[in-house]
């Protein structure tokens, strides 16, 4: 099981329609082939930020994409923690995880990130994430010591089978790869490929 990355963004007033900024991330694609790595980097900030657009104030959302899935849960500020694994890893661990950063972020960083607009992805570093992202690749060993507090947050998850299911309707993920500022023209030609082949959105990861 991988844990491929860890993710704070900011999203943006009902109303205004930019896609949320990164304040903070931790990813690691070292588990990818070479010459893979920068596009799934790519991919990783491009669902990340499909996903904190479109989920719903203080909801907790898992999204299962072609054996990978992505985790969210947004707070009530407009603060959205995403962490994306494959399909083997703990989805209790995770959204007990996203709990911690969104608490963890907030204490540190409070008001200074209620105005996001201009600002360059990763405004805020936090060597934190990165320190978790390496500590929780085990979730057998956090998950005891979860089970002992049993302190977990009984929240329901909203649940979807592919990424298409959280997109406005009429839109399809095809058309916001072709849109997409993350995702650099080696990106877009390897997913169109993935495509015809149906080896999946996210074949590289």
């Amino acid at each position: 099981m991988k844990l491929f990355a860890l993710l704070i963004l900011k999203t943006f007033p009902q109303g205004i329609e930019k896609d949320p900024m990164i304040c903070s991330s931790a990813i690691d694609v070292t588990s990818f082939g070479f010459f893979q790595r920068g596009s799934a980097k790519e991919f990783i900030i491009f669902l990340s930020r499909t996903v904190a657009k479109r989920v719903a104030s203080g909801t907790k959302t898992q999204i299962i994409q072609d054996g990978n899935v992505v985790y969210a849960h947004m707070s009530f500020d407009g603060l959205v923690a995403i962490a994306i694994s494959d399909i083997e890893y703990s989805g209790r661990v995770a959204f007990s995880l996203l709990s911690e950063m969104l608490s963890n972020f907030q204490s540190t960083f409070r008001g200074k990130y209620s105005v996001v607009d201009g600002k360059p992805d990763n405004f805020l570093p936090w060597p934190y994430l990165q320190d978790t992202l390496v500590k929780y690749q085990k979730p057998e060993e956090v998950d005891k010591i979860l089970k002992i507090k049993k302190d977990i947050e009984d929240t329901k998850v909203v649940m979807y089978n592919a990424i298409d299911q959280i997109i406005e309707r009429g839109n399809k993920i095809d058309e916001l790869v072709a849109k997409s500022e993350d995702l650099g023209m080696a990106s877009k030609t390897f997913y169109s490929q993935a495509k015809k082949t149906n080896s999946g959105c996210c074949v590289i990861m």
